[in-house]
């Protein structure tokens, strides 16, 4: 499959809950303000679920596209170009976007493997979202 066949314009799944989160950013401008200068993809893949989101920032926007996460392949970063990636069950990434799971017991998760982090620099980007967003 090429890149393109991965990623799909149609949000489903944990995909579209992730855009229900996100996408509101969109209008705030502390958001737009924060990111004005800023071009990263983070894929997000929920465990528990069929798809996985792309997070998309582009320079003071954001998208959320849905990726296929079975077969594992499909998640690789020569396939669709991630800068971060963030792998975790889907009731642990929606209770630390409310705020009911600090940074500290995340990388508690973090060593005892329920949650996957690689391009940790990048993903520092992904904790100004969740802090923009528990505002």
């Amino acid at each position: 499959m090429s890149r393109l066949d991965l990623i799909l314009n149609e949000k489903r799944g944990f995909a579209g809950l992730i855009a229900s989160v996100m996408e509101p950013l969109n209008n705030q401008p502390k958001f737009r303000n924060a990111f004005k200068n800023t071009q990263r993809k983070i894929l997000v893949n929920a465990l528990n679920l069929k798809y996985a989101a792309l997070l998309i920032i582009d320079k003071g926007t954001i998208q959320v596209k849905s990726i296929l996460n079975k077969p594992k392949s499909n998640l690789k970063k020569k396939a669709i170009g991630w800068d971060g990636y963030i792998s975790m069950d889907s009731q642990i990434f929606l209770s630390l976007t409310m705020k009911r799971i600090s940074i500290f017991k995340l990388g508690l998760m973090l060593i005892t493997g329920k949650v996957e982090i690689r391009g940790i620099l990048k993903l520092i980007a992904m904790l100004k979202l969740i802090k923009i967003l528990t505002e």
